[in-house]
């Protein structure tokens, strides 16, 4: 029997080193206790809160102030994260489309964490783009979408997270898809700046040094030019 948690948030800034605070979370949980992964229970909730709420983050999941309140619907962050923490089970992985950001805004969960996102890169390194939607469309899915919700509500994210996780575990299991998650892999192509798009053997040596040099490299592209510069 397995279990698996996937979850999205919804937040008020990127950072919350610097105050950003958890506002929405929906989550739906997958069991294999037929031999086949199925959903079997799901929350959509949001926090209350009285703090600012960046302009950036509003322009994405579109919620004010005034949906936060007791009146309006939201809860207590404890009385909700109190409820997540008693769904887990033994066995239970967490996973979310860009896992190293929702598990910022959750340091209660002490599990291991699964990104679909970077599994995506891994799995399907020639798709267009590696964003839910992009990868909903290219893969052709047709997710239960709960009726009335759109893009960055939580619960629409994280539908569609499952969607792209089942396909997933079609051909992997939860454990290969952490050690995805956790281990470096080479990149087909740069993601970024002058040279985006060309292959790592395309670009210039010197500038694959200078890159090598930078102390903020992520460690798939650290991976790929070592990996090219070895001695």
């Amino acid at each position: 029997m397995g279990h698996l948690i996937v979850l999205d948030t919804e937040t008020t800034d990127l950072d919350p080193d610097k105050g950003a605070k958890l506002i929405e979370i929906a989550w739906i949980e997958l069991s294999d206790t037929t031999g086949k992964w199925e959903p079997t229970f799901s929350v959509e909730a949001r926090i209350q809160y009285d703090g600012p709420i960046s302009p950036q983050a509003q322009a994405v999941h579109h919620i004010r102030s005034d949906m936060l309140t007791e009146e309006a619907g939201a809860v207590k962050r404890y009385e909700l994260i109190t409820t997540l923490l008693n769904r887990m089970q033994p066995d239970t992985f967490f996973i979310a489309h860009n896992a190293g950001f929702d598990s910022r805004f959750l340091p209660e969960i002490n599990r291991p964490w699964i990104c679909t996102m970077r599994s995506a890169k891994f799995i399907w390194p020639n798709a267009p783009s590696y964003s839910n939607q992009v990868l909903r469309y290219w893969l052709k899915l047709e997710p239960e979408i709960p009726p009335g919700k759109f893009p960055h509500q939580a619960i629409y994210d994280v539908t569609v997270t499952t969607g792209i996780l089942m396909e997933m575990l079609k051909r992997y299991t939860p454990q290969q898809l952490l050690q995805i998650t956790t281990t470096p892999f080479k990149l087909k192509t740069i993601p970024f700046g002058k040279h985006r798009g060309m292959s790592f053997e395309q670009i210039p040596v010197d500038y694959l040094r200078w890159l090598q040099s930078q102390s903020d490299l992520d460690a798939d592209l650290k991976h790929t030019i070592d990996s090219i510069l070895k001695p």
